[in-house]
């Protein structure tokens, strides 16, 4: 009787789980027919219960597309027992989703199969989020595409002799990275003569060194531009307000855009960038096409703006290291959305699908641990999906520093840490007053959340940890944690405060978000971040902060 109720409990929980889970369950029976459907499964697909069991599944969404999926399930499922897949679905209003769907075989005690049980995940916003990061990712690519190509072009200009070979190769990146379908040229106009020649050309068929051109004295888009230096933006020759000239119908042009070439504000002639077919410029690519002449008139002008072009380099590097380092975190965090958060998910996956295949054969007491271990899977989930989301918000987000009361902040990110600090008994030690210093505290409790938490982790046995802080100068205070751990090599401490690496991974389970977090926030607040360790002596964690006046 006992044994029945505890069963009977273990079902109920089971139950409850299941219907509390935020993705769709249903369990089907071999036929198709909708044995079971948890409230999630409901809302997202728009039917109600009564509407939804014992409905045939394959009735309530029709299409071939559907059909085609099913058969694909069904025809994997008789290699294996479990199969993923993910398709574009409708909910019974018509609004369409993309939906993850995880589809596990039933059998009966004889071990034939009886039905399905299927689990679904409406990853339309997820999707949706990983196509933006895609689109972002390959526009700061192309973005970075175009720096370099300036950079290189600065480094030209440095060059005495290579005014030629610098506006050729303005004109072919201007071809190439606008991308201008029809050509780019450069025209330089002397204002003695009131003529121009074309001293660089990608327009096939066009000479370069055309000389001796006139151009109209008005009404004409190049003295327009030579008089106003400003852009100007023909999206069709149809309806040029200038007439389209006979250079354009000559070599078959149908749009244009023209922006001065400018040294020391004035006007030194027109980089043109041009199309065979009609073409909508966007903002970007006339920024893009300016800053090429820019480079153009200060390569005519080198002498007398060489120091403003070293400036200008130094700048143009900072900004490809910049892009370059985006990027970077942006593959770190593709990759650990890939892995961190997979890791969990299978493991939760695998218990779920033991509770379910092998429910009457286990235990409570194996049930209750499996349970669990979905339970953890669950908040490491949590865990890292928050430190993603506060890694963005460092991206772009400033504050204003003010003058902190590190006492509190510290006793709360020790609070945070007391279940782990008991579980391995971990003794601290910390003093009774904190110098004063600028910091912001939401974010500053995470510093120490994250330091406290690894010297728990990777402490001694059991872990002793001391807490201080040092005046370093007049200006800065270093805090600081010490553990009696076993200490870090050179190498290691290389690695430490890189986006996505982990501390120990062969040792303890880690999301690789902690250490580098703390760099930023820190970084944020105008300090620095650090370790001094040794193999076999423990290691110190610090960071420095402003000190604010008392």
């Amino acid at each position: 009787m006992h044994s029945l109720i505890e069963r009977r409990a273990s079902i109920e929980a089971l139950a409850r789980a299941v219907a509390q889970s935020p993705d769709g369950v249903a369990v089907l029976a071999w036929g198709g027919e909708i044995l079971y459907a948890n409230p999630a499964w409901i809302e997202m697909h728009g039917y109600s219960l009564q509407e939804s069991i014992g409905s045939r599944i394959q009735d309530l969404y029709p299409g071939e597309e559907l059909e085609r999926h099913a058969a694909e399930t069904v025809s994997r499922l008789s290699e294996q027992d479990s199969y993923e897949i993910e398709i574009r679905h409708h909910k019974k209003d018509g609004t369409p989703f993309q939906a993850w769907l995880i589809t596990t075989l039933l059998r009966d005690e004889s071990g034939k199969p009886n039905g399905f049980v299927i689990t679904a995940r409406d990853v339309t916003e997820w999707n949706r989020l990983r196509v933006a990061l895609e689109n972002e990712k390959t526009r700061l690519e192309y973005q970075y595409r175009r720096q370099e190509a300036l950079a290189s072009i600065e480094l030209a200009i440095n060059e005495p002799d290579e005014l030629q070979t610098t506006l050729e190769r303005i004109v072919q990146i201007a071809t190439d990275l606008l991308p201008a379908s029809g050509g780019a040229s450069i025209l330089l106009w002397n204002q003695a003569t009131e003529t121009y020649t074309i001293s660089a050309s990608t327009v096939e068929g066009q000479p370069p060194y055309l000389a001796a051109r006139r151009i109209r004295r008005q009404g004409g888009a190049t003295r327009w531009i030579l008089d106003n230096s400003q852009p100007v933006v023909v999206e069709n020759t149809e309806q040029d307000p200038f007439s389209a000239n006979s250079i354009l119908k000559e070599f078959r042009l149908q749009a244009y855009a023209g922006v001065p070439v400018l040294a020391a504000g004035t006007c030194l002639g027109v980089l043109y960038a041009m199309e065979r077919e009609p073409r909508h410029y966007h903002p970007n690519d006339i920024d893009f096409l300016a800053t090429l002449a820019a480079r153009a008139g200060t390569a005519i002008s080198k002498v007398q703006l060489y120091e403003q072009l070293r400036e200008t380099n130094l700048l143009l590097h900072k900004q490809a290291a910049d892009l370059a380092g985006r990027n970077a975190d942006l593959d770190a965090f593709a990759h650990s959305v890939a892995h961190d958060l997979k890791n969990p998910l299978t493991s939760i996956m695998g218990y779920a699908e033991l509770l379910l295949d092998d429910y009457d054969l286990l235990s409570n007491e194996e049930r209750l641990e499996f349970l669990g271990h979905i339970a953890r899977r669950s908040t490491k989930m949590h865990q890292i999906v928050d430190g993603l989301l506060l890694m963005s918000q460092l991206h772009s987000r400033e504050v204003q520093l003010t003058a902190v009361d590190m006492q509190a902040i510290v006793t709360e990110a020790c609070n945070r840490l007391q279940e782990s600090r008991q579980q391995r008994d971990a003794i601290l030690h910390m003093p009774h007053e904190w110098p004063l210093a600028l910091g912001y505290p939401q974010w500053l409790e995470e510093v120490w959340a994250n330091y406290v938490s690894n010297a728990i982790k990777y402490g001694g046995t059991p872990p002793e940890i001391w807490l201080g802080a040092t005046h370093c100068g007049d200006d800065f205070i270093r805090f600081w944690v010490k553990d009696n751990g076993a200490g870090l090599t050179p190498e290691q401490q290389t690695q430490l405060f890189l986006p996505f690496t982990r501390l120990h991974t062969s040792k303890q389970e880690g999301h690789g978000l902690g250490l580098s977090i703390v760099r930023r926030i820190v970084e944020k607040c105008r300090g620095t971040v650090g370790v001094e360790s040794e193999p076999g002596v423990g290691s110190i964690f610090w960071f420095t902060l402003p000190r604010a006046e008392e």
